[in-house]
């Protein structure tokens, strides 16, 4: 077994000179912390959230108003989006519902929005029966539970524009609202 002399290191008989090695052992550690920065960024990257309120996209789903449940359409425009939903099951059961969205804020996880809403509702429940269109304003929030996303609840109030039947004549606004699971097909 060979024993080192003073002037053989670790680093070898190459490197005499005190100089070379400290240079060497700065440009090893500035790497190194460098090198840990840069993968900092880029996991910081992957965990923050991307800006979508600009991004268009389409989404689809399912939702309930609690009279139907109904299937949705819709399509952003950046930060502007449309909605329609509705179903017909007969004609004592059907409704139809517009929304014109304004995005407030959308990442991956989450999107709120201010909508105007629209619509013709025909159904009954055990209280009453309806038959009315409507204009409205609603609050709509898309959010995830864990790694599910797309759950869906928009809730507000809407001015009764016609109604057929005269039973929410001492009604004039009356509430809206919608819930159920609407998937973004954001890039």
């Amino acid at each position: 077994m060979k024993v080192l002399d003073s002037e053989e290191s670790f680093w070898g008989k190459s490197f005499k000179n005190k100089y070379i090695k400290n240079i060497l052992l700065i440009i090893i550690i500035v790497s190194m912390l460098f090198g840990n920065v840069v993968w900092a960024n880029e996991v910081n990257k992957e965990c923050k959230p991307k800006d979508l309120k600009n991004v268009s996209y389409p989404e689809v789903g399912l939702t309930t108003s609690l009279l139907l449940i109904s299937p949705n359409l819709g399509y952003w425009f950046g930060p502007i989006g449309i909605r329609l939903s509705g179903m017909y099951l007969n004609e004592n059961n059907n409704e139809v519902h517009f929304n014109l969205g304004y995005k407030l804020s959308d990442n991956g996880k989450t999107q709120q929005s201010i909508n105007l809403l629209s619509g013709v509702i025909v159904g009954s429940d055990p209280g009453a029966d309806y038959n009315y269109t409507y204009l409205g304003v609603a609050y709509g929030l898309n959010f995830s539970i864990k790694k599910y996303r797309g759950f869906f609840i928009e809730i507000g109030i809407a001015k009764v524009l016609h109604d057929h039947l005269g039973n929410l004549k001492d009604d004039p606004f009356v509430p809206c609202g919608t819930f159920g699971y609407i998937y973004r097909f954001t890039p």
